[in-house]
């Protein structure tokens, strides 16, 4: 069925709105199945989601393997982009190294809210019905992002874009309502660049495109609730919550200008120090990460994540003290572009 010059009209406006609430980026998908279901299906069965076992519950599958099993009445997909970078200083010398999408704000909260306004919006033109996701159920969205035309799956399984760089947090609204979709992302402009992958102190890509959380820095400072192995805990460096590496030796990064204008959302004000954090009483905890996606771990294993960083601190060999491998990462980006298939413009 063709879609109304009307309905072409609306996406066009809708696309418009998104960007006046602060989104880098809109697209939109038509709903169907997934087109990746074989490749989740595999990595699920080797094992790599760790101890997320809710990844690999039957239903929760079925839902990532088709869109309309979240919302039966699907027929669109509307996919957004929020930067986070800002060149707001952050002393990581005495905080610890934190992802920089967590250093302010949830995004949940952030991204959450503007989706529902662009929701409303949108409902206030034309009657439909939709659902908002900001990483907060069984869907695939960097695959839906894709889709929307928003950007590539780099290798280091991160979305990306030749304009916005990789520094972005993705959001959807799925809807009832028939929009038409935009081409979707075909071309990977990673060329022969494996900065992300040769970066990552764990080792933690099997390949390009795919990532065992087992030995992951974000999972074992965010999602794992026990003790990293030991041999793995020796190379988190500095890293507190959250890991950052792959994005940081990216090229596209490197290249790449976007940044949030919004640096209220992306900072936070006396973020407690590495000394400070194994200490922190529970009342005190609450109140200085207020709003803070760092909750998620919790006080517990912040207390137990700073405690790791101040003991690989004092161990780190001289001259290393967890910065060498990202500071001889930067110092190749400038050669890594070569590789890429076209220079980034």
């Amino acid at each position: 069925m063709s879609i109304s010059p009307q309905s072409h009209a609306l996406a066009a406006r809708l696309k418009e709105r998104a960007r006046e609430l602060g989104f880098a980026a809109c697209g939109i998908a038509a709903a169907a199945p997934s087109q990746t279901t074989s490749h989740l299906e595999k990595w699920l069965g080797n094992g790599y989601e760790a101890g997320m076992s809710w990844m690999n519950r039957p239903e929760s599958v079925e839902k990532r393997a088709d869109i309309r099993r979240v919302f039966p009445d699907a027929k669109s997909v509307i996919c957004v982009a929020l930067h986070y970078r800002t060149d707001a200083p952050y002393d990581e010398q005495k905080s610890g190294k934190i992802a920089r999408y967590a250093r302010g704000l949830d995004y949940h909260d952030v991204l959450g809210a503007r989706l529902r306004e662009l929701l409303s919006w949108l409902q206030e033109q034309t009657p439909c019905a939709g659902r908002v996701y900001t990483d907060t159920g069984p869907i695939l969205e960097r695959e839906w992002a894709q889709r929307a035309g928003i950007g590539w799956v780099g290798k280091n399984t991160l979305l990306m874009s030749r304009e916005l760089g990789s520094y972005f947090l993705l959001g959807e609204i799925i809807l009832d309502l028939e929009l038409p979709p935009d081409a979707p992302h075909v071309q990977s402009f990673c060329g022969t660049c494996t900065r992300c992958l040769d970066a990552c102190p764990t080792n933690a890509f099997v390949a390009p495109r795919v990532l065992d959380a087992n030995k992951c820095i974000s999972y074992h400072t965010i999602e794992n609730k026990k003790l990293a192995p030991k041999n793995l805990r020796e190379k988190f460096g500095e890293w507190v919550f959250g890991c950052d590496i792959c994005q940081e030796v990216c090229p596209w990064n490197a290249k790449s200008p976007a940044k949030s204008a919004e640096i209220e959302l992306w900072t936070r004000e006396k973020m407690p120090t590495l000394e400070e954090w194994p200490q922190l009483p529970p009342e005190e905890f609450s109140r200085r990460l207020k709003g803070s996606p760092i909750k998620r771990t919790k006080r517990r294993g912040m207390r137990r994540n700073a405690a790791r960083v101040l003991r690989n601190k004092r161990f780190a060999p001289e001259g290393e003290k967890g910065k060498r491998g990202v500071r001889e990462s930067k110092r190749q980006v400038a050669g890594s572009i070569l590789s890429l298939p076209f220079s980034p413009s």
